[in-house]
C-alpha cells in the first residue's frame, strides 16, 4: 500500500488555509494543519476537522521550539513532510515611525523567520528521499511597498528572496520552492490587522493621522469589491501543490497579476510617481 502524501499547512483557524484543509481531504493526502492556540475553537462543529485525515495542532509559527516538536512528531505519527505550506502570517498597518522594535520583531517571526525556521526543519528528510514541495504564501505587497505597510513588506520582500535562493539551493534534490502571490481577496481580514504599540496609545493627533484614515479606508474598499476570495486563492495553491513543475512566482489573484506587469513594465520613477499620485487622500498627508 503506497504512502499517503503528507501535508503541513500553517494559518489553518480561517481564509485560505481554511479553505486549503476542504480541498486536501481526500485520497491521497494526510493533513497536519496548525493554528494560533487561541483559534482552537474555530473548528468547533467542523466536519473537516473531525476528518482521520486530518490533525490539528496548536502553533504560534513564531514559537520555533514547538515548530520542530510538530515536525518531529509529525515524522512519528505518519511519516516525513511531502508539502509544506507556509500559510500563516500577519499583518501591521502602521507607518515605520510608529512601529518599535518589538513590534517590527513580530512582524518578522511570523512573516519570515517563523515560516523559513519550519522550511529547515523538513527539509533533511526532503532531501533523503529526493522529493518535496515548499509553497510559501507571499503577497503583492512582498513585490510593491504600499505607505503604512513598510513592515509588512520588508517581511514578505525578505520571504521572497529567501523562497528565490532556495529554489536554486534545492532543484538538485527535486525539491520544487513555489511562492504564491495573493493581491486584494474579499474577505474582512481587513479586521484582524496590527497597529504599533505607539499607535494604539497615541493620546493626541498624530501627524501620520490622515495616512490611517485614508489608506485604512483605501485597502477596505478594494478587499470589498475584490472578485477574488480565500476559497479562489486556496484552490490556486493547491494546483501549484499537485503540478508536476510548478513556477517559482504564481499570482494568487487577478490583481496581483496586473500589478506584477504595472511594476516590471513601468519606468521605476514613472511608477513611484503615479502610485504617489493615486494614493487616497495623499494631498492632506502632512499638512
Amino acid at each position: 500500500m503506497a504512502r499517503q502524501t503528507i501535508v503541513l499547512i500553517t494559518g489553518c483557524s480561517s481564509g485560505i488555509g481554511r479553505e486549503l484543509l476542504s480541498l486536501f481531504n481526500r485520497d491521497p493526502y494526510q493533513i497536519v494543519a496548525t493554528t494560533l492556540p487561541d483559534s482552537l475553537d474555530a473548528f468547533d462543529g467542523d466536519p473537516v476537522a473531525q476528518s482521520d485525515r486530518v490533525w490539528i495542532r496548536r502553533l504560534d509559527v513564531a514559537d520555533f521550539d514547538k515548530t520542530t516538536r510538530i515536525v518531529r512528531e509529525t515524522e512519528k505519527k505518519w511519516g516525513p513532510v511531502d508539502i509544506l505550506i507556509n500559510n500563516a502570517g500577519i499583518s501591521y498597518r502602521s507607518v515605520v515611525e510608529d512601529m518599535s522594535v518589538d513590534d517590527e520583531q513580530r512582524q518578522l517571526q511570523v512573516n519570515y523567520l517563523g515560516p523559513m525556521h519550519l522550511v529547515r526543519e523538513c527539509l533533511p528528510a526532503m532531501r533523503r528521499r529526493r522529493f518535496g514541495r515548499i509553497i510559501n504564501i507571499s503577497s503583492v505587497g512582498g513585490m510593491m511597498a504600499m505607505p503604512t505597510m513598510a513592515s509588512y513588506s520588508a517581511s514578505k520582500f525578505a520571504l521572497e528572496g529567501a523562497t528565490e535562493s532556495l529554489w536554486y539551493e534545492l532543484k538538485p534534490w527535486n525539491i520544487r520552492v513555489s511562492l504564491v502571490r495573493p493581491g486584494f481577496i474579499n474577505s474582512l481580514a481587513f479586521r484582524k490587522v496590527h497597529y504599533a504599540k505607539k499607535r494604539i496609545e497615541q493620546a493626541g493627533p498624530s501627524p501620520y493621522d490622515a495616512h490611517y484614515t485614508n489608506m485604512t479606508a483605501f485597502v477596505e474598499s478594494l478587499m470589498q469589491k475584490s472578485p477574488c476570495t480565500s476559497e479562489s486563492v486556496a484552490k490556486a495553491i493547491f494546483k501549484v501543490a499537485r503540478a508536476k513543475r510548478p513556477r517559482l512566482r504564481i499570482p494568487g489573484t487577478t490583481d496581483a497579476r496586473i500589478f506584477y506587469y504595472v511594476r516590471r513594465l513601468l519606468p521605476r520613477a514613472l511608477y513611484h510617481k503615479l502610485l504617489y499620485h493615486f494614493l487616497p487622500g495623499v494631498r492632506q498627508w502632512g499638512k
